[in-house]
């Protein structure tokens, strides 16, 4: 869409269906599960002045809603290209591309023979797929991967996931809500999210376990195996103890890794890391006129919004209308959990990994008018700075309700100006959650109107 701002011709090659992860086993479809789970769990509150005794619910009929969200989608992009087509300037074509030199390649339609095209630039944006484990065959339906949440026909009774990293934690989140369904999650490391600060970590995991959700951290999984109605494993923990547990079905949820094969880099020379990570510089590969953008690139942020962003910066930087340097340093993101976590710029650990003297203040959500009016629990905002009189925003988190709303504001602040002064003297509405975060600036400064001394319990 960039490039037809520009007026440029452009050939655009999609393997399955326009969209990608974005819309398809990703972005829309996980997150249209995660709000009617999260609209399902509103009908258990009990602090609220109502109960609701009975209730029922269709996984068909949740399933159909999150499809019809997709389509939604996925038809505006359609009625896009449909518009460009007729106009001469893009042409879509379903099938496979390979480079047979840096500036041709074959494309090989699903539908139709083998031809070659030569082009100017060329931008690859082929995504990436679920990691799979080794020893364990992936079935789509007893054993899977996010990529196949839309081919289960029933909630997993008893659902293990491999891995608790976002995708292997919004699952746990979207499945444990719904009655009867018993999640168990395995992680290698000593707790959930461990790139993550230990405080948010913690949150989460007890959001989890009260929904029946248990843990095994400092953990390996030993001998998965079918047999019968029930999939066997064997957990064991580095201190040596060992459980032997049974599960109805198994989501693996261990990353994700580029795709890069059969582009047939390597016959042009096209400069890749270890790991199959194309090497890029402002998103242009060690050939000038080929660029790579998204989840192939070297950039370790798998976000929708960082490959869009990537894909606009390349385009632009063809045809010379770079305005500004492309810059991750306001970077923003939203894990959406039990509650909703997100953030921008340094959390904890890399402020400390990155070497700054930095100053953290932890403002919880229920100072907040609006933050008492939602009847928030275990919902807080932590501001992270330099240490200086009037110091610069390094990152920030909100874990609660509407905290992307929260980071946005803070990304725009990074952004611009960075200054704690700035963020205090904005005039935000009231009462909204936003206050809580110019609180936050406000007691680095010492100039809070709720003294942090006068609400230790918070």
């Amino acid at each position: 869409m960039r490039a037809m701002d520009f007026g440029k011709r452009t050939l655009l090659i999609e393997k399955n269906a326009l969209g990608g992860a974005a819309l398809f086993n990703g972005a829309l479809s996980s997150k249209t599960w995660w709000e009617l789970a999260k609209d399902f769990d509103k009908l258990f509150l009990t602090d609220r002045g109502y109960r609701v005794e009975k209730f029922s619910f269709s996984f068909s009929d949740f399933r159909r809603i999150v499809a019809q969200a997709v389509q939604e989608r996925h038809e505006q992009m359609l009625r896009q290209v449909r518009h460009y087509q007729q106009l001469g300037l893009l042409e879509l074509v379903y099938g496979e591309a390979e480079f047979l030199s840096p500036h041709e390649i074959e494309v090989r339609p699903h539908h139709g023979k083998p031809y070659s095209v030569q082009a100017e630039y060329f931008l690859m944006a082929t995504g990436s797929r679920p990691r799979s484990l080794e020893g364990l065959p992936i079935d789509g339906k007893r054993v899977f991967t996010s990529d196949h949440i839309d081919q289960l026909e029933e909630f997993p009774p008893d659902l293990l996931i491999i891995g608790s990293g976002v995708i292997g934690c919004e699952f746990a989140t979207i499945f444990s809500t719904f009655p009867n369904v018993r999640v168990t999650m395995v992680e290698k490391a000593e707790r959930i999210l461990p790139y993550e600060d230990p405080d948010i970590s913690a949150t989460v995991m007890q959001n989890l376990a009260e929904c029946n959700v248990r843990f095994f951290t400092e953990s390996q999984l030993e001998g998965v195996q079918v047999e019968g109605e029930r999939i066997s494993y064997t957990v064991r923990h580095r201190s040596g103890r060992v459980w032997h547990e049974t599960a109805s079905h198994v989501l693996v949820a261990i990353g994700r890794v580029p795709n890069t094969e059969g582009l047939g880099l390597e016959r042009i020379g096209l400069a890749l890391t270890p790991s199959g990570h194309v090497q890029t510089e402002q998103t242009q590969t060690n050939i000038p006129h080929i660029y790579a953008t998204g989840d192939i690139d070297t950039q370790k942020a798998g976000f929708v919004n960082v490959a869009e962003q990537e894909a606009r910066y390349a385009v632009e930087r063809m045809f010379g209308r770079v305005k500004r340097p492309l810059s991750y340093d306001h970077l923003s993101w939203i894990m959406f959990l039990r509650p909703e976590v997100a953030g921008v710029g340094l959390n904890e650990l890399q402020a400390q990994s990155q070497g700054y003297a930095y100053r953290v203040v932890r403002y919880n959500y229920d100072l907040t008018a609006r933050g008492i009016a939602m009847r928030t629990h275990r919902s807080f905002l932590k501001l992270i700075t330099t240490d200086e009189p009037d110091p610069y925003i390094l990152g920030c988190r909100a874990v609660g309700p509407q905290a992307s709303t929260i980071i946005g504001m803070v990304a725009a602040m990074i952004r611009f100006s960075r200054r704690i002064s700035d963020l205090c003297s904005l005039l935000q509405p009231h009462p909204a959650l936003t206050e809580g975060i110019q609180e936050c600036a406000r007691t680095l400064l010492g100039e809070a109107i709720f003294k942090p001394e006068l609400h230790p319990e918070r």
